[in-house]
C-alpha cells in the first residue's frame, strides 16, 4: 500500500489562535529599530547568544533581488542596465542572475517615486518570508525569542507582526563615525539614506523599549542587551517612562491601545 503523501483534502480546517501569551504562540517577536549606523546588527548579535532567532530584513531582500521573478520585475521596470554581467549567469535564461545593489540604490534614493515602486515589489514577498519564518520558529520552540531586525520595520509596517519593538539608541556622531569606517560613507550619504526613513524622534516614540549602543564597551552592550530580556515578559505595559541609561533598557512610552497594532 502506497504511503500517504501528508497532504490534507476536502475543507481546510479553522484557522486557531496561537497557543501562549504573544500574538504568535510562546515567544515574543522583538522588532529592532534605531538610526543608520547604531548598532542593531550587534544588538541582534547578542540577542542570539542569549537563545534568539534571528531574521535579518537586509538579507531577506538582498536575496529576493537574487531571484528570477524579482529580477524580472526590476529589469522591467528600471531597466537591463542594473543586471550585473561580471556574476554568474542564470542558468535558464542564459542572462545574468544578480541586479547590481549599487545602483538600484543610486537610483531609488535619488527618487522617491523609484524606491515606492521598489518597495512596492520587494515588501509583500519579505513580509510573506518573515511570517514563514516566524511560524517555523515558533512550531520548533527551540528559540526564546524571534528578532525582527529591520530599519524600516515601521514605515513598511511590519511591527504588526512583533509584540515589542526596541529601539537601538547611539549620537549622530557616533554613526557617522561607524559608517565612515565600516562602508566609508561621507555626511551627505547618511543623510541621503536617512531622508528615505522616518525621522529618528517619531522611531523612538514609537518603540517599547530603547536600547543605548554610544559609547558603550562591548560587555556594557551585552549588559543592556541582558536587561533586555530580562524586561520583556508576557504582556505586562508599562505605566511611566523611564529613560534607559545605566538602569538598563525600559518600556519606553506609556502603550496607547490605540497606537499599537
Amino acid at each position: 500500500m502506497p504511503r500517504p503523501s501528508g497532504k490534507r483534502y476536502g475543507r481546510p480546517r479553522p484557522q486557531t489562535r496561537p497557543s501562549g501569551p504573544w500574538k504568535h504562540g510562546a515567544i515574543p517577536v522583538i522588532g529592532l529599530i534605531g538610526g543608520i549606523g547604531a548598532g542593531k546588527s550587534r544588538v541582534a548579535e547578542l540577542l542570539a547568544e542569549d537563545g534568539a532567532f534571528v531574521i535579518d530584513a537586509d538579507a531577506v531582500g538582498h536575496a529576493l533581488l537574487d531571484q528570477r521573478p524579482v529580477r524580472e520585475l526590476i529589469v522591467d521596470r528600471f531597466g537591463a542596465d542594473l543586471l550585473d554581467r561580471s556574476g554568474p549567469d542564470d542558468a535558464l535564461t542564459g542572462g545574468p542572475s544578480r541586479i547590481d545593489r549599487g545602483r538600484l540604490g543610486a537610483i531609488v534614493f535619488a527618487d522617491p517615486a523609484a524606491l515606492r515602486t521598489l518597495e512596492a515589489i520587494l515588501h509583500p514577498r519579505m513580509r510573506r518570508t518573515f511570517e514563514r519564518a516566524i511560524a517555523r520558529t515558533v512550531r520548533r520552540g527551540r528559540a526564546k525569542s524571534v528578532v525582527l531586525d529591520a530599519a524600516i520595520l515601521l514605515e513598511a509596517g511590519w511591527n504588526t507582526l512583533c509584540d515589542v519593538i526596541v529601539f537601538v539608541e547611539a549620537t549622530r556622531d557616533r554613526r557617522l563615525a561607524r559608517l565612515a569606517a565600516a562602508r566609508g560613507w561621507t555626511e551627505a550619504m547618511l543623510a541621503s539614506r536617512e531622508a528615505a526613513q522616518w525621522s529618528l524622534d517619531r522611531k523612538r516614540d514609537q518603540a517599547d523599549m530603547i536600547v543605548v549602543n554610544d559609547d558603550s564597551s562591548p560587555e556594557e552592550l551585552r549588559e543592556e542587551v541582558r536587561r533586555l530580556n530580562a524586561a520583556i515578559r508576557p504582556p505586562v505595559r508599562p505605566t511611566r517612562t523611564p529613560a534607559v541609561g545605566t538602569a538598563g533598557p525600559v518600556l519606553a512610552r506609556p502603550t496607547d491601545p490605540s497606537r499599537r497594532p
